[in-house]
């Protein structure tokens, strides 16, 4: 988002969205449904979920800031581990079971998926299609033409791009990590 700027809505080749920021021209009306997904733990992975995350944030941001929790921090790097340790054939779907079964990250599969998702988008775990990183933006388009490559996506809605484009023998882009999140990680 840091990088996005006004621009015009300019529909999507194959989708009915913007294919710069992912908006759609009526989205508004959604945004205290998001704004619930958001309380429960999801990531709603859409420009108007960053939004509605950008907004939360703000709020909460003016009672103190957030800080993580030692337990927090433990559990982070326990989820980058497993990353890291994944055979090369590993699936997305095969981790998120794996995930499941060590059970130290607790809520919903929605909301571990969301935890996924999320360092996904910044390219902390990378995907086989294209690259991403905050010192850069990508279109919302191609994002999801990236999703139309993979095989586990085709007639899913659940598996989504840049997450659905992770396989084991990709890791974890420690770089990026180091460089986002190098305060947690001590």
């Amino acid at each position: 988002m840091i990088h996005m700027r006004e621009h015009d809505y300019q529909e999507a080749e194959r989708f009915v969205s913007c294919k710069r920021c992912g908006f759609h021209k009526d989205q508004w009306e959604h945004l205290s449904w998001i704004r619930y997904a958001i309380h429960l733990g999801n990531a709603y992975g859409s420009s108007i979920g960053t939004y509605a995350h950008l907004t939360e944030l703000l709020q909460l941001l003016q009672y103190g800031s957030i800080e993580p929790t030692d337990d927090d921090k433990s559990k982070f790097k326990q989820l980058l581990q497993l990353l890291h340790e994944a055979d090369d054939s590993e699936t997305p779907g095969q981790f998120e079971k794996r995930l499941t079964s060590t059970k130290f990250l607790k809520g919903t599969a929605g909301m571990r998926r969301s935890i996924l998702q999320s360092l996904a988008m910044v390219g902390v775990i990378p995907n086989q299609i294209l690259s991403l990183s905050p010192d850069f933006r990508v279109d919302n388009e191609q994002i999801l033409n990236g999703e139309l490559l993979l095989n586990n996506t085709k007639g899913r809605s659940d598996m989504e791009m840049p997450w659905a484009g992770w396989q084991g023998r990709l890791g974890v882009d420690w770089e990026k990590t180091q460089q986002l999140f190098e305060t947690y990680l001590r």
